[in-house]
């Protein structure tokens, strides 16, 4: 079962449960100025639930958790708030694994004139700082479970060689939404993000700025207040999703987590309950005005009367340190398995593991097939965002001649391990007779296969092979006619 939302200042407050992003969906075939506002609506009723619960994600990452709001009945003076803040680790982890390198575009097919085009799509890339964007944007999906990326045209294209024809920005998930068509094909229908006046006093309400494939609005106290054609022929606002149920990478694991904190909260109350011990006089006669005399001479001395036994002692009793911790071991060990985050305590501190019996054994393998699967829905979104770049590059540069199912994004990611094993499959297989192209594409070493082949070209001649004729005899090791 997923968390539950907090308000401000970490106080607790149930109001939805954390079960990752509703996705906002609309009936309408086509968009236009009269059924906007009923569009709008609907649509900002799911956001603003979404949002709060992004809102919520994004503080508790930060280190805002229901531990900060424990209270306690029994000596609530000794109430230690301790916040072991595992979601941010969970979070920078995921992130830092999916896109820690830049995606790169590579050439896919034959066609090598689509090369020259894949460079400056690249170039245009670095002068954008997209490798920025894309960081920013895995950490929002890392989070909340989606990301929002939006591209216009550059109002500097043209007139300096360092900038790009195309203007990159990561919105904030809390403050934009893609709203798609509840029918086939679920395609884009509106995308939208608020804005605040830059010309009022604060605090002031923002109003919806968005897009449609054909018209720019402003949406402002229920009203279209702006409604005018652009040229993008396309919404240049594209979601990206971690995962189909757009959850964050620790959401599943939240209740987990404060268990942890409150175990963590409770270790620390009991070794303070245990210093700060109450006192028991057992048939002493002792004023409340003793007491402060008895700590400053640190000693007393009591006496027996009417042959009854008289006694001081600490009433204690120290928590079970061992057990704890095997609690919160365990508590630890369902988080990871639980967030797909491999773990270094399995193994020990010493043991015959090596190689890929560690990945396996570790976890490794567990988040590689995460990313992967977080890789094909980075790329759908990829495909959209690349379709309306290369169409606002190809008005800007006409020599750029390149096709959409010419494109492939390529995620760097584990390339030197097990490099000995990864160049002696590259080597059987070019010694099988493969293609080089094939071997080199096949073989996991490089993010450009097609143009590590280009360059290799004149090194990979040894490699060449003429074929055999059907009527051409086979001649065997002795030089004679194999049968």
């Amino acid at each position: 079962m997923g968390g539950y939302l907090m308000s401000e200042n970490a106080k607790v407050a149930p109001v939805i449960p954390l079960f990752g992003r509703r996705e906002i969906l609309t009936p309408v075939e086509e968009i236009t100025r009269e059924n906007l506002p009923m569009v709008l609506d609907d649509a900002i009723a799911v956001h603003n639930q979404n949002a709060a619960a992004i809102d919520y994600l994004y503080w508790y990452a930060r280190g805002v958790q229901p531990i900060l709001d424990r209270k306690k009945s029994v000596r609530p003076e000794i109430n230690n708030k301790v916040c072991e803040n595992h979601a941010s680790a969970i979070a920078q982890f995921v992130a830092s694994y999916f896109l820690g390198e830049p995606i790169t575009y590579t050439r896919r097919g034959e066609r090598a004139e689509a090369s020259k085009s894949i460079d400056v799509l690249n170039d245009y890339m670095y002068f954008e700082d997209k490798a920025t964007h894309d960081n920013e944007l895995a950490n929002w999906m890392s989070i909340c479970g989606v990301g929002y990326r939006m591209v216009l045209p550059d109002r500097l294209a043209g007139k300096n060689d360092d900038y790009a024809p195309f203007e990159l920005d990561t919105l904030d998930p809390r403050n934009a939404f893609v709203v798609y068509h509840s029918g086939f094909g679920h395609r884009r229908m509106l995308g939208v993000h608020l804005v605040w006046p830059p010309d009022q006093p604060l605090p002031v309400e923002p109003y919806y700025c968005g897009y449609t494939e054909t018209h720019y609005f402003e949406y402002r106290d229920g009203a279209v207040t702006v409604w005018k054609p652009h040229a993008l022929n396309d919404i240049p606002i594209f979601e990206y999703r971690l995962n189909p149920e757009r959850m964050g990478s620790f959401e599943a694991a939240i209740p987990l987590l404060d268990a942890i904190n409150n175990v963590s909260s409770n270790r620390v109350d009991g070794l303070e309950q245990f210093i700060q011990a109450f006192l028991k006089f057992k048939n002493c006669d002792i004023d409340e005005e003793d007491i402060p005399k008895l700590a400053k001479l640190g000693a007393i001395k009591i006496k027996s009367t009417d042959g009854m036994d008289c006694d001081v002692e600490l009433i204690s009793h120290e928590l079970n340190q061992s057990q704890t911790q095997t609690l919160v071991d365990y508590l630890y060990d369902q988080v990871l398995v639980i967030c797909g985050v491999p773990t270094t305590k399995k193994g020990g501190t010493s043991t015959s593991d090596t190689g890929a019996a560690t990945y396996l054994r570790d976890g490794w393998a567990q988040t590689e097939m995460r990313a992967r699967g977080t890789e094909a829905l980075f790329k759908k979104s990829e495909r959209e965002f690349l379709r309306l770049v290369m169409r606002i590059v190809k008005v800007f540069t006409p020599e750029f001649d390149l096709k959409l199912s010419e494109v492939e994004c390529k995620f760097t990611r584990r390339q030197n391990d097990n490099l000995l094993t990864k160049t002696q499959s590259l080597l059987h297989m070019l010694e099988a007779g493969l293609a080089p192209e094939v071997a080199i594409a096949t073989c996991g070493l490089f993010n450009d296969p097609m143009d590590v082949t280009a360059q290799s070209a004149e090194y990979l001649r040894k490699w060449d092979y003429v074929p055999i004729e059907a009527d051409t005899p086979i001649v065997d090791e002795h030089g004679g006619e194999a049968e």
